[in-house]
């Protein structure tokens, strides 16, 4: 029997998801689509066939990564202006979207959440590019045309 290939991030996720005008083109949206396509890979990859016990398949995966990483984006903005002391990760987060899993499941969701958001701050250690630092500045990343 052949095993399922699963759906890697950046082919379930487009950019186009972050931004409705071209002022939206963002380096800290830009951030946000990859840390979707982190989470995406992240809970596929580790829960995806527990999850499909729960009819929840590989394209609300990664409509749950776009809605998670936009809503980190605000707590991400908190963060910066001081407002709040660390980032943080919330099962209400998780249950408001995936309401019907056990607490065991959304426990090992968040898991995989932190482990993304780790993944994604240990790559932006050495990026040029400073989505966060430089938050606000354009993001011509958005406008290659073979990530659409």
């Amino acid at each position: 029997m052949k095993t399922k290939e699963c759906k890697s991030g950046i082919s379930m996720i487009k950019p186009t998801s972050f931004y409705y005008s071209e002022s939206e083109k963002i380096k800290l949206n830009w951030f946000c689509y990859e840390l979707s396509m982190g989470i995406y890979d992240e809970v596929n990859e580790n829960l995806g066939k527990r999850l499909r016990k729960y009819k929840i398949d590989e394209k609300a995966i990664a409509n749950f990564s776009i809605y998670l990483s936009k809503k980190m984006k605000d707590i991400i903005l908190q963060k910066l202006s001081g407002r709040i002391e660390k980032v943080y990760f919330s099962y209400e987060m998780v249950e408001f979207y995936f309401s019907n899993l056990s607490d065991k499941l959304v426990n090992k969701m968040l898991d995989a959440i932190s482990k993304a958001w780790d993944e994604q701050l240990r790559v932006c250690e050495i990026c040029p590019t400073r989505c966060v630092s430089e938050k606000d500045a354009y993001c011509t990343m958005f406008d290659d045309k073979d990530l659409f």
